[in-house]
Order: structure tokens, then C-alpha cells, then sequence
């Protein structure tokens, strides 16, 4: 290689450099220069938090009862459930030769009697105190489960007009759905388990008195109708 092809490469690697350098440089400049990309996703807008619900369960109506839901979400996910009611159950009169443990019934000389039942009527004031969780936002709304507690004063008067007051205990769960249609208005489907006891030893009666009168595990439906505010 001559001398002078070697003078010549200090000044070819300058040039490169500087060469490479302009490049790198604008290519920063376009970068900054060019606009950010649109994002074109839809997103679902976020719903309107409703704080209260007032719902009427129909289906109650089948057990002689009456009674409304208010549902309060303060925030997301949480919720408090207030479950007032009236019952006015009663009985039909019947007739038996049985006792309660399936034995015939006899007078004092053994001989075979009929025992004639009754109407009686189960009437009085409860409420329903509980939790949800909401597994969507905005309130009410989804999938919840929750449970809840049963506290009634019931009042029992025999077909002969006397009066036995006591006091209905019970723990309930439930599982179901709740959607706002037009973010207003409520639809609650949904199914569980309730557990009643009364305070004090009622003989076995018929449905749907049995109900605050006798201790058992019970199914309950759901199917209630209602505005949120």
C-alpha cells in the first residue's frame, strides 16, 4: 500500500463517520416528527353507577308473603341488601286418627277417636339483612352471590282463637344474576338455601305456614322486578 493511500484513510473513516451520523440523526428526526398511530379500538363506555335498587319479588306471593329488595352498592363489587316482608299464612282444617309419631289416637278406654284440626293463621312482620358481591361494575349488575340473615315476629292463632307469639330465626344463601336493562331497569333471576327456626316448639304444619312455623332447610327462588336510582 502506498504512502499516500494511507494518509487517505483517516480522512474516509472522518467522512463515513460524519456520513453516518447525518443519517442517524434524521432518522431520529423523522421518528419524533412523525404522528402516533390512531387507535381505532372500540371501547365499551363505562356504565352509570347506580347506588340504589328497589325490587319486588312476585313470587313471594305464592308463599302468602309480601316483601320488597332494596339494594344498596355503594362502590363497586359490594352490597348491602334490605329485605322487609309480611306473611299471613294460614292452614286448612283437617281431620286424623294419628298422633304426631304416626300412632292411632284413642280415647281413655282405647277406643279409636278422629281429631279435628283447625284452620290457624301465621301472620306477622320479618325482614331479610345481607350481603352481595357483584362480580361486574356500576352497581348492581352480573353475577353475585351473597349471603343473608332471617329475623321475623310471627303471631299464631288456633281456630279457637288463642294466640301463640314467637320469634322466626334463620340464615339464608343465594346465587344469581342482576341486570340493569337501559341502565335502569332491574331483573334479578336466582336460586339458594335458607335455614328457619322458630323460638319456640310449634307442631308440624302445612305449607306454606310450616315455613316460619317449623325448623328446615328450604329452597328460595328469586325473580324480581325494579328501578335503580
Amino acid at each position: 500500500m502506498s504512502r499516500t493511500s494511507l494518509q487517505l484513510m483517516p480522512i474516509g473513516m472522518l467522512v463515513v463517520t460524519a456520513m453516518t451520523t447525518t443519517v442517524t440523526t434524521r432518522a431520529r428526526a423523522d421518528a419524533a416528527e412523525r404522528p402516533s398511530p390512531i387507535d381505532v379500538a372500540l371501547h365499551d363506555p363505562t356504565p352509570p353507577h347506580r347506588l340504589v335498587t328497589v325490587e319486588w319479588n312476585p313470587l313471594t306471593l305464592f308463599i302468602d308473603r309480601f316483601s320488597v329488595d332494596v339494594v344498596i352498592v355503594p362502590g363497586d363489587h359490594h352490597g348491602l341488601v334490605l329485605s322487609p316482608f309480611y306473611t299471613w299464612a294460614s292452614t286448612s282444617p283437617y281431620a286424623t286418627n294419628i298422633d304426631s309419631n304416626g300412632n292411632a289416637l284413642t280415647d281413655a278406654a282405647g277406643n279409636p277417636i278422629t281429631l279435628n284440626v283447625l284452620a290457624q293463621t301465621f301472620k306477622g312482620f320479618g325482614g331479610e339483612l345481607g350481603y352481595r358481591y357483584y362480580f361486574e361494575r356500576g352497581g348492581p349488575r352480573g353475577f353475585f352471590l351473597g349471603p343473608s340473615l332471617v329475623l321475623a315476629a310471627i303471631t299464631a292463632t288456633a281456630g279457637n282463637g288463642t294466640q301463640t307469639s314467637f320469634v322466626d330465626l334463620g340464615v339464608a344463601a343465594d346465587a344469581g344474576f342482576q341486570a340493569l336493562v337501559a341502565d335502569a331497569f332491574s331483573v334479578s333471576v336466582g336460586a339458594g338455601l335458607q335455614y328457619t327456626t322458630p323460638s319456640k316448639s310449634i307442631p308440624d304444619q302445612q305449607l306454606p305456614a310450616s315455613i316460619v312455623a317449623n325448623s328446615a332447610v328450604r329452597p328460595r327462588l328469586l325473580l324480581s322486578l325494579g328501578y335503580a336510582f
